[in-house]
């Protein structure tokens, strides 16, 4: 399921690339999979057959799908390397909120630092160890 908010002042078509962007990147999609065809995505997610084939062009500039004239979109193949700059231009704006609201706030690179490993090891999941008296 994709989720598009009209009106959260971000363009359409950018949540829809940033959304396909992520799976691919998670691997939800893999090499070679294929992408709905512009008419059908563009009837589930009720927009304009135009924005579709808009993200299909941006992804496909990026590396992330190829268009297989008369086929269709599907995903690509894509380096390690390219994954990570991806992944890491993904993260940038989020990054980029970060420092500057921890700047507003006077916090210095070291106090964020801690706070992003405090916030890693909360999300790591857990590992249950073996009780040996069992």
């Amino acid at each position: 399921m994709y989720f598009l908010n009209p009106s959260s002042g971000v363009p359409l078509y950018v949540q829809l690339q940033q959304q396909l962007q992520q799976r691919i990147l998670a691997g939800q999609f893999n090499h070679g999979d294929q992408l709905p065809s512009v008419r059908d995505f563009s009837a589930e997610l009720g927009i304009n057959p135009l924005t579709i084939a808009k993200v299909y062009q941006i992804l496909e500039r990026e590396g992330f799908v190829e268009t297989r004239r008369g086929l269709g979109t599907y995903v690509s193949h894509q380096s390690p390397a390219l994954k990570i700059e991806a992944r890491r231009r993904q993260i940038g704006p989020a990054l980029d909120q970060l420092v500057a609201e921890a700047m507003h706030l006077g916090l210095g690179e070291k106090e964020i630092q801690a706070l992003l490993s405090d916030k890693f090891r909360q999300f790591k999941p857990k590992t249950v160890k073996p009780n040996p008296h069992e």
